[in-house]
């Protein structure tokens, strides 16, 4: 395989991985009525406990300030709450509040069933191989961006 067939491989694969999570995770955000990056949001303190507007906002690779417009308004929707830091009001911590887990908590259980299927079909060995592929990609998107 030479450069030119292998770049276009990367593309279509890339392009192809972003299609199918996106077709995959958006009936889950139009139903609780969340954009892509909400659930990113929301999803990232659920596997945290708490954030801070700057931690979140690297956990996720977003600008510090497009995080914390996007917190207010989830905040406003009663999904997670911003406390600032009584010693430093800089800091602003970000939690989940009950009803942002009770979603993220749904959303998780239609994944971990939509999964089950396939996963009950499949090898230990196909998981390793598709996991080693990804850390392979990603290193060498890493190596690229350097």
């Amino acid at each position: 395989m030479d450069l030119s067939d292998f770049k276009k491989l990367i593309w279509d694969y890339t392009r192809q991985i972003t299609e199918n999570t996106n077709s995959l995770f958006a009936p889950l955000c139009e139903q609780y009525g969340l954009t892509m990056l909400q659930m990113r949001i929301l999803m990232e303190l659920y596997r945290h406990d708490f954030h801070t507007i700057g931690s979140l906002a690297e956990g996720i690779h977003v600008a510090g300030t497009n995080i914390s417009s996007l917190c207010k308004k989830l905040e406003g929707m009663g999904l997670l709450r911003r406390i600032r830091d009584q010693k430093d009001e800089r800091v602003v911590r970000v939690v989940l509040e009950n009803k942002g887990q009770e979603i993220i908590s749904e959303i998780d259980k239609t994944l971990s069933a939509r999964f089950a299927s396939y996963l009950n079909s499949e090898t230990e060995e196909s998981f390793d191989a598709i996991i080693m592929g990804l850390q392979k990609l990603t290193e060498l998107l890493q190596k690229l961006n350097s």
